[in-house]
């Protein structure tokens, strides 16, 4: 079954294959030693392969490695052990859009915009439904599969290491009546759930605040532990939104964010609001 590399294996493999060259050794002479195709040393090192315990500590062996490496190497071998959040595309998925799956998937934390719509990782199932069924044009899948891609994102704010997220909702958002009273009030409550959780901040822009950043669509920043994988956006759209990674203007849009941060509600503040939303749609 083809496999698709990861960040953390990326991480694993970059190491070895820095090792390997440090140590004058070629694929064939590792591949030799193993007893395997040059091939699957390669996928090793390019992080769609993580090498089994006794084989990266004969691959260590061969290069060489001092022990300060091999720890290096250990730990970097138990984090991408880490089984990954298994992702469910819907059909015809923008390429964009699949690679900020991906990266959502994998990231550390996750800042969005939303001056629309509550942000997928926080859409009740009602809610998800309710908003595919007024955009069927842009999906090819059907409703329930586009429902089930939309909540399997989910995964991620639980979990032993989940995804620390930080939502900006525009007050729009809790007046745009999606489906009908009953779902919203829904999604009122369970965005006041979901923010009892450590990892989740969700902060509500108040029409009081005027214009702010980017008003015509929303966005989401990328954040990654590891200065090896720098931050990006992705920019939404009907038609699949763009992926940035240009340092200069990821920069802008964390600038941007944390601007609108600052004339949004607390957090306390948010929950109060989004309480007397709820109250009065029931």
């Amino acid at each position: 079954m083809p496999t698709t590399p990861t960040r953390r294996k990326k991480r694993l493999g970059q190491l070895l294959a820095r090792l390997r060259t440090e140590a004058d050794q070629t694929l064939a002479h590792a591949s030799d030693l193993l007893r395997v195709g040059e091939s699957t040393v390669s996928r090793y090192e390019t992080g769609h392969f993580r090498p089994g315990w006794a084989t990266l500590q004969a691959l260590l062996a061969l290069y060489n490695a001092s022990d300060d490496q091999r720890a290096e190497a250990a730990a970097l071998w138990e984090d991408a052990g880490d089984r990954a959040v298994r992702l469910i595309t819907p059909a015809g998925s923008p390429k964009p859009f699949r690679v900020f799956l991906r990266a959502e998937a994998e990231a550390d934390s996750a800042r969005t915009v939303d001056p629309l719509l509550v942000p997928g990782l926080l859409q009740t199932p009602a809610y998800v439904r309710a908003v595919n069924a007024k955009g069927q044009q842009f999906h090819t899948s059907s409703a329930e599969r586009y429902v089930t891609a939309r909540l399997s994102r989910q995964a991620r704010l639980s979990g032993s290491a989940p995804l620390k997220l930080h939502a900006l909702l525009d007050e729009a958002v809790l007046h745009r009546t999606v489906g009908n009273d009953e779902i919203m009030a829904e999604q009122m409550r369970h965005l006041i759930t979901v923010m009892e959780q450590d990892n989740i901040t969700i902060q509500v822009v108040p029409f009081s605040a005027g214009s702010y950043g980017n008003m015509c669509g929303g966005f989401t920043l990328i954040g990654y532990h590891s200065s090896d994988d720098p931050p990006a956006v992705y920019v939404d759209s009907a038609a699949g939104g763009a992926w940035v990674e240009n340092v200069e203007d990821v920069k802008r849009f964390s600038d941007m964010f944390e601007e609108i941060a600052s004339s949004a509600l607390s957090s306390e503040e948010s929950a109060k609001s989004l309480s007397a939303r709820a109250r009065a749609l029931e």
